[in-house]
C-alpha cells in the first residue's frame, strides 16, 4: 500500500507575514472603510475672530467677554470659541501672575526707583 501524497499546495502560513495576502482565519479583522470627517462645530467667520481678538486684547476688561464665552451653557458660542476663551483666560492669568511676581522681585531688590 502506498501512502497518499500530502496536499500542501494551498496551505498558507499561520503566523502573520506582511508579504502574504491577508488571511482572516489567523485573527486579523477586516478593515472597514473610513468614514468622512464631519466638523463638530461650524467654522468661525473672520468677523467673529476679529471680535474675539479685539476684546481679548483690552487689559482687565478682557475677562468679562472671555468668561462669558467660556461658559458651558452659553448656546450662542461654538466649541472653538469656548476653547479659545478658556485658553485666553489661562494665558491672561499667567501673564498677570508673572508680571506681579517680577514687579515684586524688582521692588524688593531695589531695582525700581520708587
Amino acid at each position: 500500500m502506498s501512502k497518499k501524497p500530502e496536499q500542501r499546495a494551498n496551505v498558507r502560513p499561520k503566523k502573520y507575514n506582511p508579504y502574504y495576502p491577508t488571511d482572516y482565519s489567523v485573527g486579523q479583522k477586516r478593515v472597514q472603510k473610513p468614514h468622512p470627517l464631519v466638523p463638530t462645530s461650524p467654522t468661525l467667520s473672520p468677523k467673529t475672530w476679529f471680535k474675539m481678538l479685539f476684546f481679548g486684547l483690552i487689559p482687565l476688561f478682557n475677562f468679562i467677554p472671555l468668561i462669558a464665552w467660556s461658559r458651558r451653557k452659553n448656546p450662542r458660542t461654538s466649541e472653538n470659541q469656548k476653547s479659545f476663551a478658556k485658553a485666553a483666560i489661562l494665558l491672561s492669568v499667567l501673564f498677570w501672575v508673572v508680571c506681579i511676581c517680577a514687579g515684586a522681585v524688582m521692588y524688593f531688590t531695589g531695582m525700581l526707583p520708587f
